[in-house]
């Protein structure tokens, strides 16, 4: 039997549906209920030459029913002996330099950890920038409804105890704009040079900017439990997807498009696992390290990082090899998992001359972006991401990025992240659309 030509033509809203299918509905399942947060990428070690506890209230993004707690350790050594507490509260105070030190009832929670042992030696690290995350035993700690805001999403307390002498993993550029009027979650942090978990009476700054909350400051991942389902995204790459660059720290396109679509109904949660100032080979590792636990129904992973373009020369042919290498090992911990979530990749974007002078060999990220990304067949371009920053092309045959949308060259700004926030929310939204 034969077919009229006209079949695959008449045919096409099919093929359409099935590809979609497989891209999204497919790959995607039905979200998840279970949700990581980690704000933060890049982490720096700072000492504590006496005991000090860091005390904080942390939002999420919808109703729980119970939740843990990961202490970050970056040091070289493992970390002995440290303690946690947490609870719940209904409201934070007015002021954004100011955190209650009670919870709710004056209920605190003391953490256990590898099934019951009331303090933990976090492990040291597993390699040079690559942090262990020690998880807590669950807390069946339920959330409570706010009263200080009808719209507002539910608060986590938590307190975190360092013996003296410790080594503290703390994010390598500090909380700033986290506790003010622009945060996108409410993110506050005090510490006091007190044993203010093993006896939380003695616990009493909740000053931030006395303590110097912002710049010194240990930040939990939080991994909660819901009724709600949603997208649990990870964020992989270098400083751009990390976020440098705009005044929250840490907040980039993807971070922006998460906390602004994200609703209690259909909840999105992200995991910041990006690396600034390192390059496809090291950061391509930290799905190894940290899937396991955060399962992400959505990976962003950025194959290209400007920290392998060298200076004057560009991007080499061994540069290249190395970030498809670092793509194969991001597939290969998905295939020996069985974990099959979304993936999505930015396109590589243009740095000013004045800040690194590649020249002519520029046109290997724009045949990157042009060729070698719409040919990998297991992920999902935002295309129009460069495009949204790319502004002129100088005499030498280099992209700059648009007038007004970077401040050091390189990174975008608050205006250069919300340009390209705009080409990520289309994806996210059909995302949340397709969930039951």
């Amino acid at each position: 039997m034969t077919y009229p030509r006209h079949l695959p033509v008449s045919l096409g809203p099919v093929y359409d549906h099935l590809e979609d299918r497989d891209r999204f509905s497919g790959l995607m399942t039905t979200g998840t209920s279970i949700f990581t947060k980690h704000l933060f990428g890049r982490m720096k070690t700072q000492p504590a030459a006496n005991a000090i506890t860091f005390h904080m209230i942390i939002e999420v993004e919808t109703d729980f029913l119970g939740f843990r707690i990961g202490i970050p350790n970056v040091h070289t050594a493992a970390v002995t002996g440290v303690k946690a507490c947490v609870g719940v509260v209904a409201a934070v105070p007015a002021a954004d330099y100011q955190v209650f030190t009670t919870p709710e009832a004056s209920e605190w929670v003391d953490v256990t950890w590898n099934n019951g042992a009331a303090s933990v030696d976090l492990p040291m690290r597993i390699a040079e920038e690559r942090y262990s995350l020690p998880w807590s035993d669950m807390v069946y700690l339920p959330s409570i409804a706010r009263t200080d805001s009808a719209s507002g999403r539910p608060l986590i307390m938590v307190r975190i105890e360092y013996p003296a002498g410790s080594t503290l993993t703390t994010p390598y550029n500090d909380l700033y704009y986290w506790r003010g009027a622009s945060a996108p979650r409410i993110y506050r942090s005090t510490n006091q040079e007190v044993q203010g978990v093993t006896n939380k009476a003695t616990f009493t700054q909740n000053n931030i900017v006395t303590s110097g909350g912002d710049a010194k400051a240990v930040v939990p991942a939080i991994q909660y439990m819901t009724t709600k389902r949603g997208h649990q995204v990870m964020i992989m790459g270098d400083s751009i997807q990390e976020g440098l660059g705009g005044n929250v720290r840490d907040y980039g396109a993807i971070q922006r498009t998460c906390y602004e679509l994200s609703t209690p109904e259909r909840p999105i949660e992200y995991f910041n696992a990006a690396l600034h100032a390192q390059a496809p080979d090291l950061y391509s590792r930290m799905i190894e390290d940290h899937i396991d636990m955060v399962k992400p129904t959505v990976l962003s992973y950025a194959p290209w990082s400007g920290n392998d373009v060298a200076a004057n020369t560009g991007m080499t042919v061994a540069a290249q090899r190395r970030y498809k290498a670092a793509l194969g090992r991001v597939y290969a911990a998905l295939q020996q998992r069985n974990m099959r979530p979304i993936i999505f990749f930015p396109e590589a974007t243009p740095v000013n001359t004045s800040y690194r002078n590649v020249g002519a060999n520029d046109q290997v990220r724009r045949d990157y972006n042009a060729k070698f990304l719409p040919g990998v067949v297991n992920g999902v371009v935002f295309k129009g991401y460069a495009a949204a920053i790319t502004g002129d092309r100088d005499a030498a045959g280099q992209d700059q990025i648009k007038t007004g949308f970077t401040g050091d060259n390189v990174h975008p700004n608050d205006a250069g992240y919300d340009a390209l926030k705009e080409i990520v929310k289309p994806y996210f939204k059909r995302l949340l659309a397709l969930l039951p």
